[in-house]
This record gives C-alpha cells, sequence and structure tokens, in this order.
C-alpha cells in the first residue's frame, strides 16, 4: 500500500483530528491547539487555553466542535464548543457530585446524531477495599443542554477506566481496563458483555455491520451485535489506539508506528508506513483517504500525518457498493452499509432513487453536498442526489437522502428558440439537447444509435427534459445520461429493449407466468379512458382558414371510433406543417391502457431480462396472456433482502405541440 507522510510544521504531539466544512481540523497538545488545512500541507494554528484541560480528543457534528481532553482544573471538568474551530467557548460539566470532580474526557465523539464524551471517577470501601466505578456518559446536541447517564461497576482493590465509545445497529457500547465492555440501547439501561480478555481496550469503532475493538497487546475484538464479542488475530502485539473504517476496509494504529489492515474486520495484516519507534494516535477516513496523525518527530519536533488514497483498486467491493463522485466525476468516496434503498429505474424518463442511511463522519460529508452522483456496481444508471433530510426520532437517527437518475439533469435547461425538426426520433433528441444550453463542459453525445421512428415538430420555450420524455415514448427509445469515469465525461446515449417475447426468434425467450413461479405478487389496472384511434389535428389559422389534419390508426365506427382533437395552432406555418401535424396527430393516437406491476424472482434480472425489454406475460388465472414492455423495476433493499418489482405497460400519449 502506497503511504506518504507529511511533516505539518506543527510542533508537538499528535492527537485527534476530524474532517468537517471541507477541512481538517487537528489537536495536537505541548504546545496546545487546534490546526487547520484544506490539503494537508498549508496549516492555520490556533493556540488552546490549557487552563482547564490539556486537549486530545475533538468531533464534530450538528454545526459544531467539541474538545475536551486531560482535566488541568482542580475546580472542576470542562469541555469547549466551537462553531469554527478557532473561537472556543469553555463549559464546566455538571459531574452530579456534591465536590467539585476534575474528570480526564477520554473520548468524544458524534455518534447517533448527538456529541457524547465519556469519563469515570472511583470511590472505595476502606473496610471492604471493593472499589466502585462510576462511568459518565453524557450527551448533548450542540453543547448547550447536557445530559449525563452513568452506570456503576464494583471491583476488588482496583479501579478500572473507561476509554472509548460507539454505536451502532441500534447498539451503544464502551470499553476500558481489564477488558471491560458494556452495552446499552439508551444509554441509561448498561449490561456487561464478556470480552473473555483482561487487556486493556482503548478504541472502538464501528462499520460494515461490524463493531471493532482494539487494545494492549494486540487485541483485536469484533462483533456485530456489541454482545457477543470475538478475538481475532492482530499478528502484532502492539498497544492499538484507534481503529476506523472506510471504502471496503478497516485500519487500526498504534504504539511502534504500527497500522494494520483488513477487509472483513477478522483478517489482518500489518502495513509498512516507512516508521519506527513513534506512535500512531489519532484517525479519520474521509475523502477516499485515511489521514493518522503522530507524536512529534524526532527530527523537527513537529507533528507528523501518514495518509493512505484508498482506491477501488484497493478492496473487494460488493455489488451493493454505492460509489459516490462529485460533479467532475473524482471519487469522494464509497457507502457499502445502509439500513435502505429504493433504486427506480425507468425505460422512458429518468428514474428515482432514495437512499437510508445512519448520519456519520464518513456518511454525512458524502450524502449531504447536493449534485453528488452515486453509482453502483453493474448498473448503467447513476443518480444525482437533490433532497437530504436529518430525522431523530430519540431511538435512532436516519439521514435519507433522495433524487433522481442523471438524465434529469435536462430538467435544468429550457429551450430558448424556435426549433423545427423533421427526421429520425433520436436524432430529434440530439437536435433539442444542442439547442440548448450546455450541460456541463465534459459533455459528449453518442457516437452510435438505433434506427428511430420519424417525426416532424416544433417547439420553443419549451423544458428540454419534458420533450426529451415525449420524443422516448413516442419512438419507444429510452435515453440516459452515462458517467464514465475512466475520461471523466457525460455521454448521452439512447437505448432499445430487446423483444424476447414469443412472437419473436432472434432473441431468447423470457416470460412472467405462474408456470414458471417467477411471480410473487401482483397487480394489474386496464383502463380504455385514454383509448383514441382518430385525431383532428389543428394547425395554424383562424376559422376556415385553419389548417387542419386527419390522423386514425385502423377503420374503426360506432363503438368502437374514439375521437380527438389536438390543437396544433401554435405551430408555425412552414413547409413542414403538414408532416408536424401528422406528429401531432400520431402522438396522440393510443391504445388502452395497461399497467401490470408484479414482484418477481430475481434471479434472472439483467441476465435474461431487463428494463425496456418485451417479455411474455402470463396470469392465466386473470385471463392474461399478452407480451409487454417492461417500463420500470423497482428495486428495494432493505433489512438484507432484496426485492424487484418490474412494471409492464405502454406509455401514455404525448402530444407535441402545447
Amino acid at each position: 500500500m502506497d503511504f506518504k507522510w507529511i511533516d505539518t510544521g506543527i510542533p508537538g504531539y499528535g492527537r485527534d483530528i476530524v474532517y468537517a466544512n471541507e477541512k481538517y481540523y487537528l489537536v495536537h497538545k505541548e504546545p496546545a491547539g487546534v490546526a487547520i488545512s484544506e490539503d494537508l500541507k498549508e496549516w492555520e494554528d490556533n493556540s488552546i487555553d490549557t487552563n482547564y484541560f490539556i486537549p486530545s480528543h475533538l468531533s464534530y457534528g450538528n454545526s459544531v466542535f467539541l474538545l475536551c481532553g486531560e482535566s488541568n482544573d482542580k475546580n472542576g471538568t470542562y469541555i469547549a464548543i466551537s462553531s469554527d474551530g478557532i473561537n472556543w467557548n469553555y463549559k464546566k460539566v455538571d459531574t452530579g457530585t456534591s465536590n467539585d470532580l476534575s474528570l480526564n474526557i477520554n473520548s468524544c465523539k458524534f455518534i447517533n446524531n448527538n456529541l457524547i464524551f465519556i469519563g469515570a471517577y472511583y470511590t472505595t470501601n476502606s473496610s471492604t477495599n471493593i472499589r466502585t466505578t462510576t462511568y459518565q456518559i453524557y450527551e448533548t446536541k450542540n453543547g448547550d443542554t447536557i445530559k449525563r447517564h452513568e452506570v456503576k461497576h464494583q471491583t476488588s482493590g482496583t479501579s478500572v477506566g473507561i476509554m472509548d465509545i460507539e454505536y451502532g445497529n441500534g447498539v451503544y457500547v464502551f470499553v476500558g481496563d481489564n477488558g471491560i465492555i458494556f452495552y446499552s440501547t439508551d444509554l441509561n439501561n448498561w449490561k456487561k458483555a464478556n470480552s473473555n480478555v483482561t487487556d486493556k481496550l482503548v478504541g472502538i469503532s464501528f462499520g460494515k455491520g461490524l463493531f471493532v475493538i482494539t487494545g494492549a497487546n494486540g487485541t483485536i475484538l469484533t462483533s456485530s451485535d456489541g454482545i457477543n464479542w470475538t478475538k481475532q488475530t492482530s499478528n502484532t502485539d502492539s498497544y492499538l489506539i484507534r481503529s476506523r473504517y472506510g471504502n471496503g476496509m478497516y485500519v487500526a494504529v498504534g504504539y511502534n508506528c504500527t497500522v494494520l489492515t483488513s477487509i472483513d474486520g477478522i483478517n489482518w495484516s500489518e502495513q509498512d508506513d516507512g516508521f519506527t519507534g513513534g506512535t500512531w494516535y489519532g484517525m479519520v477516513y474521509s475523502n477516499n483517504r485515511y489521514v493518522i496523525t503522530g507524536n512529534r518527530l524526532s527530527s523537527t519536533g513537529n507533528v507528523p500525518l501518514l495518509y493512505l488514497d484508498v482506491t477501488r483498486d484497493l478492496v473487494d467491493y460488493e455489488n451493493d457498493c454505492i460509489f459516490v463522485y462529485d460533479k467532475n466525476l473524482n471519487l469522494l468516496g464509497i457507502i457499502d452499509e445502509f439500513i435502505s434503498l429504493q433504486w427506480t429505474r425507468k425505460y422512458f424518463e429518468a428514474g428515482e432513487f432514495e437512499l437510508v442511511v445512519t448520519p456519520d463522519e464518513n456518511n454525512i460529508p458524502l450524502l449531504t453536498n447536493k449534485d453528488n452522483i452515486l453509482i453502483r456496481n453493474n448498473y448503467t444508471e447513476s443518480a444525482i442526489i437533490e433532497t437530504y433530510d436529518i430525522e431523530d426520532n430519540s431511538d435512532e437517527v436516519e439521514l435519507t437522502v433522495s433524487g433522481r437518475f442523471l438524465s434529469s439533469i435536462f430538467d435544468r435547461r429550457i429551450l430558448q428558440k424556435t426549433i423545427n425538426f423533421s427526421g429520425e426520433s433520436i436524432n430529434g433528441m440530439k437536435t433539442l439537447i444542442n439547442n440548448a444550453t450546455v450541460i456541463c463542459n465534459n459533455f459528449e453525445m453518442e457516437t452510435t444509435q438505433s434506427v428511430s421512428k420519424n417525426i416532424a415538430f416544433q417547439c420553443t420555450y419549451k423544458n428540454l427534459y419534458e420533450y426529451l420524455v415525449k420524443l422516448s415514448k413516442y419512438s419507444l427509445v429510452g435515453f440516459r445520461l452515462v458517467p464514465n469515469i475512466e475520461n471523466k465525461v457525460y455521454i448521452f446515449e439512447t437505448y432499445e429493449g430487446k423483444d424476447r417475447s414469443s412472437l419473436q426468434n432472434e432473441n431468447e425467450r423470457f416470460a412472467f407466468s405462474d408456470d414458471q413461479a417467477n411471480i410473487d405478487k401482483a397487480s394489474m389496472i386496464y383502463s380504455s379512458k385514454t383509448e383514441y384511434n382518430y385525431a383532428l389535428v389543428g394547425g395554424p389559422g383562424e376559422g376556415s382558414d385553419r389548417v387542419l389534419k386527419t390522423v386514425k390508426k385502423g377503420n374503426a365506427t360506432g363503438f368502437d371510433l374514439r375521437e380527438i382533437f389536438v390543437d396544433s395552432k401554435n405551430q408555425q406555418d412552414n413547409t413542414d406543417i403538414e408532416n408536424q401535424l401528422i406528429s401531432d396527430g400520431e402522438s396522440a393516437l393510443t391504445d388502452e391502457t395497461f399497467t401490470f406491476e408484479a414482484t418477481v424472482n430475481s434471479d434472472y434480472y439483467k441476465d435474461k431480462w431487463d428494463l425496456g425489454d418485451i417479455v411474455d406475460l402470463k396470469k392465466e388465472d386473470w385471463g392474461i396472456v399478452v407480451q409487454q414492455r417492461i417500463i420500470e423495476v423497482k428495486e428495494v433493499i432493505e433489512e438484507g433482502k432484496r426485492t424487484i418489482t418490474p412494471t409492464f405497460g405502454t406509455p401514455l400519449p404525448e402530444v407535441f405541440s402545447e
């Protein structure tokens, strides 16, 4: 692995480091301060008043920073709050005791939408030598109001300190001396878990559904529920201080400049970082990069930083990973753990998505920036973030992100002049795009295309996306905007689904039917209300001078005849007016609507059938044996289960002149 290091030029010992507001914030001591940098190279250092405490721990959440550390005031316990990481407001903490305890705060984190910090004190019964340790867990939204939770633990003659706390899978877990582990679902009711070790447990992290504890003598423990723990082989006896998870990889660091990595949290490998003898202390993962802080360099006395860029080549990804890119298609990070995902692909228009995650130091910066791009493994379509919200229901906090697929970008453009077109529908799409304001500098048009239905139309001051959808439904050709990561360009593509019905012999056939046992739940809607087979199109002109054109499908009479008037008076009278009116009339003619939705077996999805394909649809007990196009596929991943729901049918009519 390609580790790189930086001499920050900041004197002292590096402690915690966080990433917030597109900047790194580094805590250091001897001398004490918080240094700020955008690129890890240029740092602005700001000193810290050490009359209250010597800073070591830093966290960020709910738009504020929380700073704490080793108490330096005999008259009480203090923390510091800041909105910018520069100007700090020192606050005395109510420890709930009659005297002003001066506690060391051993960790602070932003977890489950709260800033949480921890400390402990003990009392000893002189006659029994029983020592009672009181663990204190404090939580606050932004430092204004601080709530204290306590749990007591008795030992014989020795105190057992608290070192770190974490949250995941609905459970809080804290760790400390002599292998102690406590867990709770609400911060109030705590139970002791069995670690089966007596080593000091120093740090705990959570990622990809797994708690990872690091400690003395190379100790690494893992658990998915915070209750049942397994000791892993670390192949080191170093004192391990911190661990983090990001981009499909766990990293643990500690004494002797030890760096361990693991893909699964079970199998660990020691990495050569080029350093010996020192201590790696703090660590943050952000923007596809691990950054690790250390004790002062012997050569300069400054804080060193070790960093590792984690690329797609370094980790073994699963299909459910979501890659997050910025608008310039630079990889920012990966979401490989989420509460739920809805990914709805649509043939004639932009698809939609909704992603629900736990807000943490990895997810918040990735998912709360508008226009970040989401890309999934083995999916052509990509999505763009349009909306996000954070909900705290007191038991659990969820970050919900939603938006549409990339082709929705065309919804941000209008056609600012009159466009007359006659030719293939796909060329019509490209003509409209080329006559709108450029989407971005790195935009390209597909170099090949299929043959599509001819059309003539005129449009002025219309929404570009709406007209692309009209042309898509008219020609039965899908369209999408596809990012090419290697070349960092966006490519406009059109595509056609395959005919896999029993009415053809060119492609492998596919059927959804009860006989094939690949339909679970199903619903059907049939309607003849929108069926029209005769259109009278009114073009430019008034009264008897108005240009009229009749377009019909078949020779229906009586009850079967369904007429519609299409008002195309806004079409300008030109040499191609007749073809334009015919196209408007054809776009208004439609068969009865048939929509069938079903939850299906996903085994052959994207292999033997896909979005846009025409397949046989058989529900014989309903009297349905038809050939239908798949116009939508909704995929839902939740609680480890995946459901696939395709929708079959035909598009509703789209009239071009409005």
